[in-house]
């Protein structure tokens, strides 16, 4: 009877599981062997703490350097400000936010910007960057995580209430990259 109790529960286990990550768009691929698609492709950033935090995370700053075949959209067509709206704050995020970035062509850097209102945001994806893929590039995330290891943050910030002051992060803090389907 224990057997079949047991089975009966890995099957439901295993069972709860298929279910996980579809193919719905929101998912983010955990290996490396992703390769993104000609068009647009969604990059993701999240944020993960390395040390206790004292305040939770109001900004950050950090830079990502683009493969060849991978560029971003800007006012201007080549270097300068990042389209509004192919960057968005990420869904870990409350309250009101802000998501801004520059892009150099010369060094294909991009710098970029989060901003919350949020008292409670600690980790998880902050930001999204919608990229123009070109036809006939092979750029798979692990390329693109390779080629930005580690993440370079800039600047990242926090604010605490007690205090009514802003609390340096940026040596307690991750950034990874990862990728919407």
């Amino acid at each position: 009877m224990k057997r079949v109790q047991h089975l009966i529960g890995v099957i439901l286990t295993l069972a709860a599981l298929a279910g996980c990550g579809g193919g719905d768009g929101s998912s983010t691929p955990s290996t490396g062997d992703y390769v993104f698609p000609a068009g647009t492709a969604t990059v993701t950033f999240s944020a993960m703490s390395t040390a206790q935090l004292p305040a939770s995370i109001s900004g950050i700053d950090f830079t990502l350097t683009l493969p060849v075949g991978m560029d971003v959209t800007t006012t201007t067509g080549g270097s300068g400000q990042i389209v509004t709206s192919t960057l968005t704050p990420g869904s870990a995020l409350s309250g009101t936010n802000l998501a801004y970035g520059n892009y150099s062509a010369s060094t294909r850097k991009a710098y970029l910007t989060m901003a919350t209102t949020s008292d409670s945001y600690r980790s998880g994806e902050f930001l999204r960057l919608a990229c123009t893929v070109g036809t006939g590039a092979s750029i798979t995330l692990s390329g693109l995580q390779a080629l930005n290891a580690p993440v370079t943050i800039v600047k990242a910030v926090g604010y605490d209430t007690l205090t009514n002051s802003t609390v340096d992060l940026t040596d307690k803090l991750a950034v990874t990259i990862g990728a919407v389907r």
